[in-house]
Parts: C-alpha cells; structure tokens; sequence
C-alpha cells in the first residue's frame, strides 16, 4: 500500500515553483497510504514531477525508495509484482544488475528492457506511473483486476495531465478543480453506490481501467488501451477433479507468492468460504504463528465470530476476535467519511476499516478472500438469473404472460428475473439499491446514466452459457470494482495492505477454463472453492448461507444516526451539488426509511456519503 501522484506539461511547465508545492499538496494528501517514507523527482527536461508516499514492504532499504530513478528514467509504484523474483532472473541473465531487492527496481528494469510489452508480463496488484525521458512519453497502467487504483485528470485546453493514487489530489493541482460535475455519472453514482472504471465524478477526469494503460505522447496528446481484459466467451477446457487440481495448485501458488514481505503478514478470516480458504493455505505454508483477525457483532444475526473461530481452531491459527460493540461501530462512522477520496456508498466499508484497524496493530500486510465471489460465481444474481434464463428466448410480452402466468397457478413459477428487458438490464437492476422511480422523485432532471456504459450489454439470447458469461463479466467490471475500492480506502486508512491471492492471474486463468454450470452445480455457490475447502476442513463446519461482514444500518439509521441524517440531508442550507437534488422529496424519502414504511439505508448512506466528501473536497458547479 503506497500512494503515488504527479503532473505533466508538454512545455515543462512542471518545473516551476507552482507545480512542485502542488505535488507536495498531493503527496501529503496520502501520507496514511504510505507513512513510512515520502519521496519527489523533476524529470531533466522538466515535464514531469512525481510524488510518492511509500509503506515499506519488501526491501525496506534506502535502496528501494521511490521515485526510483535510473537512466532512462523514472518510476512510481503502488502495489505489489508477485512474480518479481523470475523477471529478475530473467533480467539478470541479459546482463541487468541490480542495486536493490525491490520488484519496483525489477518492473522499472523491465520497462527500460522491454518497453510496454513488459506490462503483459507482469502478475501482481499495481498502479505505476513511468516516465520514459528517451521517449518523453508517460505511462501509467493498472493490474489487470483493478486491485490498486489509479485517477487522472486532462487539462481541457491542453496543458497537461495530473495523475493519482486518490481521486482527491486530483483537486489540488495548479490548474484549479478539473471541471464542472457530469450529471450523468452522478446518476450512476446514486444507483450504484459508487463510480466503476472509467467514470469520475468531474468532467475532464478519469480511472485507469482494470488491465489499463494509458500513454501520454511527447506532444501532450493520450493514447489508451487494455493490456489485459477479461473474455467475453471463455470456453471451459479442464472439468471435474482435473479441474479441482489446478485451481488447487493455483491457488496454492498464489499464496505463496503473495506471503512474500519484509514487514508481519497475517491473514482476514471470516465465516465463510474464501478467507477460510487462503488461511487454511497459508497456514499450511506457514504454521501455527499465522495470525488470523476477524471482528464480531454480538447479538445480531450477521454475526460471523463464531463461525470464525471454529475455522480457527481447526485449523491452528492464533487468531485474533475482537467483538465491536455497537457503540464502538458507531463511533467508527467519522473514519468513512475520512476515508473516502471520492463519493464511495458501500456501507461495509465501516467493518473492513475496523478489521483494517485490528489488524494493523500487528502487521503490516493482510490476505484477504476478495475476488472468490466473483470469480466463481458466489452471489444469488447469476443463480437467479440462469433459473429464467431459457425465457429470454421470448419477447418481453411473453415473458411477462409467462411470469403471470405462473403467479396465479396457471403454470409453472418462473424467476422474476424475466421481467427485465433483457439478462443485461436485469443485472443493472439487481446492482443498483436506489430505486429509478425513487430517484426520479428526488432528482428529476438528472440525465441518463452514461450512453458508453458497457458493463451490463447484453446482445441477442444464445443460451445460459451467454448468461453465466454476461453475470461473470457483470461481476467483475462492477461489484468487484466496488469491493475492491472499499478494501483499499479502508486498509489505506489505516497504513495497511491487502493482498488478494483469489485473483492473483494464475487463479483468473484457471477460473476461465472452468465450466462456470460446475461452479453452480445443484444450486450451490462457488462450489470448486467449497470442495477445496472441505478438504481441508470438515465439511459441516462450512455454512451454507453468505453473510459477509455488515453493520446493522437500516437500524442505526433510524436510531442514533438519525441527528447525522437531519443534519447532514434534512438540515443543511443546500445540498451538493446545488439544485439537484428537491429538499422535500429527500424528507419524505429519509422519513419513510425513519418511520419503518421502507426500506432506504442503501440510497440514504450514498447521499450521505456524496455530502461528506463534498463538505471535505468538492466545489464544483454542475456542467
């Protein structure tokens, strides 16, 4: 976990004074990411400055300080390159020496050797930014997933790029703010609690999409391509126990790659299937002095604790519990707002920052079991979509006399998921917890939600394969997108990281292979990940249901965090962005939730959360 940020100017405007306290301003805005060291660099010709704020992992040296610097130019790193140690061979037998331990001196080697075709070589979590002085070109690329985030901002008359870590310090170059706020992605955010790659809150800013790379040319201008995408039709080639033993093998080495750390390692364990996996993994790689952290919610029925520590003591982990009180959850809301860069709504970020707080009482890095879920089909929506599925032969009319139909006995039941216009629209629906009518009564001119958005394209029926296939890229490009953003600004709250071996690239490529109906087999979720597990583990000690850690909002809501609500939605002067948002339909829309008529803790908190990042960071108008 580091921060990394920067500018560029095609005229080297960047070595004046203004532009060097503007990356200072931008560094320090991270310096939770990375408090172990701070670092800056000006490239000789002047275009170019880096700032970086660096959590010292692996080679903990001076040596490895960033911007690391060599002679055809410099780089900034965030994350990790898992198979640093076999490109370092590699390198070493074409004659490169090395000054460091460090995989960012092996990725800054690489890129001088190999140029961009390097990036396509590389398995880990990373955001990098290098500035090749030869080409006086800039880079900045993404791992293929999205683990580690990375913003950047296009001066609209062409006077430079700035780029980032955090969405925040884009706010804070010598430019001013980079533009007026896109009503389109503010709808976006509003039904899906956050902002997937490309979009940005303002205009003339961006993400770096997973398997990403950008390009800024010597004349200023940008190129932009993926490296690395997830297929739209992956065809299974492994089945049944052969399988079973590479996803095994696969995993396996992922977690041995990823348990490579100069600094404490411990692992997040939960009640459930994933986390429970990687510990049982690397406790057998490690031993019995593996710590193991889990947060419990005493007396609610999402409590995981004692399911943790069942996993726990099977498998001889020291395994750390802390029950959090309601009071101390509570107390712990001020830190999301803290935390969030950018307007960011999944309230689970309140736990993952506690468990982030736990855990860094003792370590410096943490494994998690991110990425199993959507890989391996964990949720109820493909289950739910697929049970439909043979329906969205038929036009939409059909499909809704068919789902009548079966409502009033006159056949059989069919999944409400053919009511939707097509497989695509029904994901969109079942990912957004605000509801469009609500929304329309909130916010009635907000345009539609970006015309580019692609995540939930679906074309013409060709079978549940389409399905399975269209609800594994849904997945991917969006709820993990968001859980993956919610694990990094809480770990990055509190100066810790988070390593994901279930989408290290070894395990995606395996994944693919495998027939997605053999992960849902008999209805059952992600079951390759409950056979491994149940393997090593007894089998009646995994549960059948997913919880997740949670917090009980809906309740909170309506009772100690209702004078924030007042306050913050019902009580201020304005809400941002000005006159979006009708004040009268907000109060009947917080009082229906407060009263129990319904259900709104979902669009409350991402109002609530857009509100705490505006008071903190924003100022724009509205485009």
């Amino acid at each position: 976990m580091c921060g990394l940020c920067g500018i560029l100017t095609p005229d080297g405007a960047a070595a004046q004074p203004e532009f060097g306290a503007a990356v200072e301003r931008m560094t320090a805005l991270m310096e939770r990411r990375g408090p172990d060291d701070a670092g800056a660099w000006l490239s000789p010709d002047g275009r170019v400055r880096l700032g970086f704020r660096r959590l010292a992992v692996i080679d903990l040296t001076e040596a490895a300080r960033q911007p690391m610097v060599r002679e055809r130019g410099a780089i900034a790193l965030n994350g990790e390159i898992y198979n640093h140690l076999e490109l370092r061979s590699e390198l070493e037998a074409e004659g490169v020496r090395f000054r460091s331990r460090s995989d960012t001196e092996v990725l800054l080697e690489a890129l001088q050797r190999w140029g961009e075709a390097a990036i396509e070589r590389l398995n880990g979590m990373f955001a990098f930014a290098w500035y090749d002085t030869r080409a006086r070109r800039l880079v900045l690329a993404r791992d293929h997933a999205g683990i580690k985030p990375l913003y950047y901002f296009v001066h609209p008359a062409g006077r430079g790029v700035a780029f980032a870590s955090q969405y925040n310090a884009l706010l804070h170059t010598p430019w001013g703010e980079p533009g007026p706020l896109r009503p389109d992605v503010l709808r976006l955010y509003l039904r899906l609690h956050h902002m997937p790659p490309p979009y940005a809150l303002l205009a003339n800013t961006h993400q770096v999409e997973p398997g990403g790379v950008v390009v800024v040319r010597e004349d200023g201008t940008l190129a932009s391509r993926r490296w690395w995408r997830l297929p739209e039709r992956p065809e299974p080639s492994v089945r049944g126990q052969r399988a079973l033993e590479m996803l095994d093998a696969a995993i396996d080495g992922a977690v041995r790659r990823q348990r490579i750390a100069d600094v404490p390692l411990g692992v997040f364990l939960s009640g459930g299937v994933d986390s429970p996996l990687v510990t049982a993994v690397a406790r057998a790689q490690t031993g019995p002095d593996l710590k193991a952290f889990t947060i419990g919610n005493p007396g609610w029925w999402q409590d995981e604790s004692e399911d943790a520590s069942r996993y726990a003591r099977t498998l001889d982990v020291d395994h750390r519990l802390r029950p959090v009180s309601g009071e101390e959850a509570l107390a712990a809301v001020p830190d999301v707002a803290a935390a969030q860069h950018e307007p960011f709504a999944d309230f689970s970020v309140l736990p993952t920052l506690l468990i982030s707080r736990l855990a860094r009482d003792e370590v410096t890095v943490a494994l998690s079991g991110d990425g199993g879920d959507e890989l391996f089909f964990g949720y109820e929506r493909p289950l739910s979509l697929l049970r439909g599925g043979a329906d969205f032969r038929w036009p939409r009319l059909i499909r809704m006399a068919l789902y009548g139909a079966g409502k009033y006995g006159l056949g059989p039941k069919r999944s409400g998921s053919i009511l939707a216009r097509d497989p695509g629209d029904y994901y969109l629906g079942v990912n957004c917890r605000m509801r469009d009518d609500d929304l329309r009564a909130i916010a009635p001119d907000l345009p539609s939600l970006p015309s580019d958005l692609d995540i939930y394209r679906y074309g013409r029926y060709a079978g549940p394969k389409s399905l399975a296939d269209l609800s594994r890229r849904a997945e991917f490009y969006g709820q993990l997108q968001r859980g993956l953003k919610k694990v990094d600004m809480a770990s990055g709250h509190h100066s810790l990281e988070v390593r994901v071996p279930l989408l290290d690239r070894e395990v995606l490529d395996v994944s693919l292979r495998m027939d997605p109906f053999e992960c849902m087999r008999n209805g059952t979720r992600k079951a390759p990940l409950r056979d491994l597990l149940g393997g090593r583990v007894p089998a009646d000690i995994i549960p059948t249901s997913k919880r997740g850690f949670a917090v009980p909002l809906g309740d909170w809501l309506r009772g100690p965090l209702r004078p924030m609500i007042e306050d913050t939605l019902c009580g201020a002067p304005d809400l941002y962005p000005q006159g979006i948002f009708r004040r009268e339909a907000v109060r009947r829309y917080v009082d229906d939730h407060t009263s129990g008529r319904a259900d709104h803790k979902w669009g409350i908190w991402t109002l609530l959360a857009l509100q705490w990042w505006a008071a903190q960071h924003a100022a724009a108008p509205v485009r």
